[in-house]
C-alpha cells in the first residue's frame, strides 16, 4: 500500500495528463476488492476451524461412550462448557442382531412365483433348519398345489419324518401323485417316498406299522433305495438296543431276519446282531446269540470282520467280549476264526508284558487242538525269561549308533 501511495504522490511529476479524479476512484476500487477477499478467506478459515471443533466434539463423545449428537451453533459456542448430559450407549451384540435378522418369519407368497424360486427357497429354509419358514412354505405349496422338485421334496420328507409330522408328509406323497402320475404309477418312486412314511410312523410310535410298511418298501426297491433304507434301519435299530421293550427288539430282528432270508440283504441283520452283542443287557445278548445259531448267512458274514470287531473290543479293554465270540465260533467248529482270535488276544496280553494272560491263551489253545504260531512260542519264552524283543531291538540300536561314533584314531607321520 505504500507503494501506491508513493506512486500516486510523485504521479503527476511523470503524467501529467492523468486527472487526479481516476486515480482516487482506482484506489477506492482496490480497497473494496481486498477487504472483500479478506472477508472470503475469514470466512473460509472460520468454517475449517467450526469443522474441526466438531470432528473433535463427536470423537470425544464417542470414546466416552456417549450418544452421537450434532453440535449446534451455540454448543460450538460452549465447547469448553459441554451441557449435553451424558447418555449410556447400550451395549453392541452380534449374536441378537443375527437372530433378528434369520429367524424372523418369512411374510411371502408362492402364488405368482415361478416353481425355481420356490426350490430355492424351500432349500435354503431346510439347510438353515428354519422350522417356521418350512412350515410357511410347504402350507402354500400344499394351498396353491404347487410340487416342488423331486430331491427337494425327499429333503423336504426327511425333514418332516424326523419331527413326526405324519400328516404333511402324506399330503406331499398324495399331491406328488396327483400333479405326476406318471410318476405316481412308478412303483420306485413311491418306495423313495413310502418310506418317509414309514419312518415318520416309527417316530410317533406306531412301532408295528412302521416296521410293516418296511417289510413291503423292502420287497419292492431296487438297490440304490435300499441304501436310504438301511440308514432309517440303523437309527431305528440305534433307537431299539437297550431302550425298548423285548417286544420291539423281537420285531426289529425279524424286519432283518427277512432282509437276510428272502432278499439275501444281509446288513441290517449283521448291524443288529453286534449292537444287540455287545449291550449291557442280558436279553439282548440272548437274542444275538440266537440270530447267530440260526443263521449260517450271519455267521458268515461276522467271520469277515472278525478283525475290525476284535480290534475295537480290544481297543476299549473289553476281553470278557472276545472271549465269548470264542465260545460262539467253538460251538459251531469254526477253529479258523477262534485261532485268528486267540493270535490277537495273545499279541494283547504280550505287548502288557502279561505273562499269565499269555500262560492261559497257550494253555486254551492246547486243550480246544488249536495250534498257535511259532512266534508266540518265543514270545512267551522272552516273557518267562524277563526279556523282551523291544529290549534287545533298542540295545541292539544303541549299540550300532554307538559304533557309528568312534571315529579312527588319526596319525601324523614325520620323516
Amino acid at each position: 500500500m505504500a507503494a501506491l501511495l508513493s506512486v500516486t504522490r510523485y504521479g503527476a511529476c511523470f503524467r501529467p495528463s492523468v486527472p487526479n479524479f481516476w486515480l482516487l476512484t482506482w484506489l477506492v476500487s482496490y480497497q473494496r476488492k481486498s477487504t472483500n477477499i479478506s472477508a472470503v478467506d475469514s470466512f473460509i478459515s472460520e468454517l475449517v476451524e467450526n469443522k474441526k471443533l466438531k470432528w473433535k466434539v463427536l470423537n470425544s463423545r464417542n470414546r466416552n461412550g456417549q450418544e452421537k449428537v450434532i453440535p449446534s451453533s451455540t454448543d460450538l459456542n460452549n465447547v469448553q462448557n459441554p451441557a449435553v448430559v451424558p447418555i449410556a450407549r447400550p451395549a453392541f451384540r452380534l449374536s441378537e442382531l443375527y437372530h433378528e435378522l434369520t429367524n424372523n418369519p418369512l411374510v411371502i407368497n408362492i402364488s405368482h412365483m415361478e416353481m425355481a424360486q420356490v426350490d430355492h427357497l424351500l432349500e435354503t429354509a431346510l439347510k438353515e433348519q428354519n422350522d417356521e419358514d418350512v412350515k410357511l412354505l410347504l402350507s402354500q405349496i400344499l394351498e396353491y398345489q404347487k410340487l416342488p422338485a423331486l430331491p427337494v421334496l425327499i429333503a423336504a420328507l426327511k425333514h418332516l419324518s424326523h419331527r413326526g409330522e405324519a400328516d404333511t408328509v402324506e399330503k406331499l406323497i398324495s399331491l406328488h401323485c396327483t400333479l405326476q402320475p406318471e410318476q405316481g404309477n412308478n412303483g420306485k418312486t413311491i418306495c423313495m417316498l413310502e418310506q418317509y412314511n414309514a419312518f415318520c410312523q416309527w417316530k410317533i410310535g406306531n412301532t408295528f406299522k412302521s416296521l410293516g410298511t418296511f417289510r413291503q418298501i423292502m420287497a419292492e426297491c431296487n438297490e440304490e433305495q435300499m441304501v436310504s433304507v438301511d440308514h432309517m434301519l440303523l437309527e431305528i435299530i440305534d433307537e431299539t438296543i437297550g431302550k425298548k421293550s423285548e417286544a420291539v427288539l423281537i420285531a426289529v430282528m425279524s424286519l432283518c431276519e427277512f432282509s437276510l432270508t428272502s432278499l439275501h440283504h444281509e446288513f441290517p441283520i449283521c448291524y443288529v446282531w453286534e449292537k444287540s452283542f455287545l449291550s449291557a443287557w442280558h436279553s439282548d445278548q440272548a437274542a444275538a446269540k440266537t440270530l447267530f445259531d440260526r443263521h449260517e448267512a450271519l455267521r458268515t458274514a461276522v467271520s469277515k470282520r472278525i478283525g475290525h470287531i476284535c480290534y475295537k473290543l480290544l481297543y476299549d479293554s473289553n476281553v470278557e467280549k472276545v472271549y465269548q465270540m470264542i465260545e460262539l465260533f467253538l460251538k459251531h467248529s469254526m477253529k479258523a476264526e477262534c485261532t485268528s482270535m486267540m493270535i490277537r488276544l495273545f499279541e494283547y496280553q504280550y505287548w502288557r508284558k502279561n505273562l499269565r494272560g499269555c500262560s492261559e491263551i497257550m494253555q486254551n489253545a492246547i486243550d480246544l487242538n488249536i495250534s498257535l504260531p511259532e512266534m508266540c512260542n518265543r514270545q512267551l519264552l522272552e516273557l518267562l525269561l524277563g526279556r523282551s524283543s523291544t529290549a534287545e531291538t533298542t540295545a541292539q540300536r544303541g549299540s550300532k549308533k554307538k559304533l557309528k561314533n568312534l571315529n579312527p584314531n588319526k596319525y601324523e607321520l614325520k620323516f
